[in-house]
């Protein structure tokens, strides 16, 4: 099953491109790189939504493939970030320290976007400017006072750090979920909804909350 942000290697380039009419410049990426990205979108007739990217930031293009096309799927989660090297020392030191961060917590992270994509395809995609968009998968409701700790932490490094908090029913910003805010974006597959946020609403339906952070 591939899920949101997983990275997909494709198993048939030109036969993925005869399927439709694209720029140049996604012919060019794919034949260098065979890398594609699973968006936020729903799954209709079997096709995954998938996101390409170029080398530059502009050169984004939404399309589909069937499971045929998959190699290899890869997750944000699944990249050992101790061992793959960035060739941006910013980053590099940045998510050391993320690591550390991380081990104190029972949560399963990863890094995605233009480092998460480096770090997997070895293709040098970031600079000296680049933020690290990360993810924390969660199928049990984070206690708020956690999230906050976790962005104070990660505020301080040199590097901007984005957090999504992906669940079952979609995506939360880290940031926004830690603020205490009665009603949160939440990014699913048919798009943003403001909803309660979701210790409140474990709370309304009669759940009993348990941390399940250790903290």
């Amino acid at each position: 099953m591939v899920r949101v942000h997983d990275l997909i290697e494709l198993t048939n380039v030109e036969g993925f491109l005869l399927k439709g009419t694209f720029p140049d410049w996604v012919r060019q990426s794919l034949r260098e790189l065979p890398y594609v990205v699973v968006r936020r979108a729903p799954i209709i007739d079997g096709l995954i939504p998938i996101g390409i990217r170029g080398k530059h930031r502009s050169e984004r293009c939404a399309s589909t493939i069937s499971i045929s096309s998959i190699k290899k799927i890869y997750t944000p989660e699944s990249i050992d970030v101790s061992k793959v090297q960035t060739h941006t020392p910013p980053i590099k030191e940045a998510l050391k320290a993320i690591e550390e961060m991380m081990a104190e917590y029972p949560l399963t992270w990863g890094p995605t976007g233009s480092v998460g994509f480096e770090l997997i395809t070895r293709n040098p995609t970031t600079h000296l400017k680049s933020d690290i968009d990360m993810i924390i998968r969660s199928d049990v409701t984070l206690q708020r006072t956690t999230a906050e700790t976790l962005i104070n932490q990660l505020s301080k490094l040199p590097v901007k750090v984005d957090i999504l908090l992906e669940r079952d029913e979609g995506g939360y910003a880290l940031s926004e979920y830690a603020s205490g805010a009665k009603k949160l974006v939440m990014r699913s597959t048919e798009g943003p909804k403001l909803v309660t946020h979701p210790v409140l609403q474990l709370l309304h339906d009669g759940g009993k909350y348990d941390d399940h952070t250790g903290t």
